[in-house]
């Protein structure tokens, strides 16, 4: 197994910084800053099945609203692919992504925004921030260099 680093680890989190951005009402009518974690990572043509990238973290009380993995290239060139990747946190792999098979199979940028029930409003209780890693579930076919990209929206709770 081999680990890659995005370009946001060890740095932590990013917010939006968009000023101009309306913010998200709380459901006891509180305003809520939306943030994301946006990281991209490079993966050579031998990245192979159980492989890691650190995406970045979350931090304490961090509430999932969205995410999304794209390929910015074809990641497996094979015929026949079989590249398939998770997006989850460390101790839960497949949290908010199980085994996406719309990600780098095909020539041009490829994305899924799809998230797992469970990862839906998943938030951060552990009072530390936490890693956010994905995962490749199966190794490409025919493997092929190119980067990989992952944002997470979340909201901070008091």
């Amino acid at each position: 197994m081999t680990t890659y680093n995005s370009d946001q680890f060890p740095l932590g989190f990013s917010a939006s910084g968009n000023p101009n951005a309306p913010l998200p009402i709380g459901a006891h009518g509180e305003f809520k800053a939306q943030n994301h974690l946006h990281a991209v990572t490079a993966l050579p043509a031998s990245a192979a099945t159980n492989d890691v990238v650190n995406v970045g973290y979350l931090p304490p009380n961090a509430v999932v609203t969205g995410v999304i993995t794209k390929a910015q290239s074809q990641l497996d060139s094979n015929g026949s692919p079989s590249l398939t990747l998770d997006l989850g946190i460390v101790g839960t792999a497949q949290l908010f992504q199980a085994a996406i098979s719309t990600v780098g199979r095909a020539a041009g940028a490829t994305a899924d925004n799809t998230c797992v029930g469970a990862g839906r409003l998943y938030k951060n209780t552990t009072g530390a921030k936490v890693l956010v890693i994905a995962t490749v579930h199966a190794g490409a076919a025919t493997g092929v260099a190119g980067n990989l990209e992952h944002v997470l929206d979340y909201f901070v709770e008091e």
